[in-house]
């Protein structure tokens, strides 16, 4: 019977708490009309998970508590190396193929109650000379980060 009431009381202490953790950070990521133009002609829709994905992933491992929601516009950006949609509709091009990327964001944090914390943004290209040890999005990624670290310190707190 002991046994019970302490796995009883661990499930409730454990259920209380989970109720009490905050709730996750709400990511809104759109995409401004250069950038939806490029995935829809040249890079594929598919891309934009994985863009969309990047945004999520740097914001919630640099924003901390306070912080409720983001609203975030990608303006452009541009890949380092061929998608599989650019090598499905050229044949003729490799996986190979490397050149610069990077990426033009901007964004806004709020509190739960919808107030304004701070925004920031960041526009990023990089360099010929490390294009070729690049995967698809490694400068789009790189300018997410940074504009994640810029949203970070405009945040109060």
């Amino acid at each position: 019977m002991v046994k019970l009431m302490s796995a009883g009381t661990l499930l409730f202490a454990m259920l209380a708490a989970g109720s009490a953790m905050a709730e996750p950070l709400q990511v809104n990521v759109s995409f401004g009309e250069a950038a939806q133009k490029k995935l829809e002609k040249t890079y594929g829709l598919r891309e934009k998970a994985v863009i969309e994905e990047m945004v999520v992933d740097n914001l919630r491992e640099t924003l901390k508590g306070g912080v409720a929601r983001v609203d975030v516009v990608v303006h452009d950006m541009t890949a380092n190396r061929p998608t599989f949609q650019e090598l499905n509709d050229k044949p003729g091009l490799s996986l190979q193929s490397f050149g610069i990327g990077g990426a033009d964001v901007s964004g806004k944090a709020y509190d739960a109650a919808g107030n304004l914390l701070g925004e920031a943004s960041y526009n990023w290209t990089g360099d010929i000379f490390w294009a070729d040890a690049a995967w698809v999005w490694s400068d789009t990624d790189r300018t997410l980060s940074v504009f994640a670290r810029k949203l970070a310190k405009a945040v109060p707190g």
